[in-house]
């Protein structure tokens, strides 16, 4: 005889049991910890997101800073040529290649013209 128990004696006797009860809570532990795990994913997503939506934001602005200096140096340039000659070549090409972005005005009212003159 084999003092070894059988399968029936081991389930009944604690050892299975205890075992499905362990796994069993183990399980219960997972299913209810798994709110928590996709809460805690969504935070980091949600931080992740956050933190590239402000780069972008700043990488924006600062595109928008160049853009707004660009500008006004076309515009300075524009102006002296226009004083210099009004119907030049080049700033008909450069109202065809700047477009509708950035239209210019070509037409200098008579008071400011007077004001830019005394410019040094």
């Amino acid at each position: 005889m084999s003092d070894e128990p059988t399968t029936a004696q081991w389930l009944l006797g604690g050892g299975g049991l205890f075992g499905l009860g362990a796994g069993a809570r183990w399980l219960i532990e997972w299913w209810g910890k798994r709110d928590e795990r996709q809460q805690e994913r969504a935070a980091r997503l949600q931080g992740e997101e956050s933190q590239k939506v402000q780069s972008l934001n700043i990488r924006v602005d600062q595109l928008e800073e160049k853009i707004t200096r660009l500008t006004v140096a076309v515009n300075i340039l524009v102006a002296k040529e226009y004083r210099s000659d009004p119907n030049s070549p080049e700033l008909l090409q450069v109202r065809a290649i700047l477009g509708d972005a950035f239209p210019l005005h070509l037409h200098v009212p008579a008071d400011m013209e007077s004001r830019l003159e005394q410019i040094p």
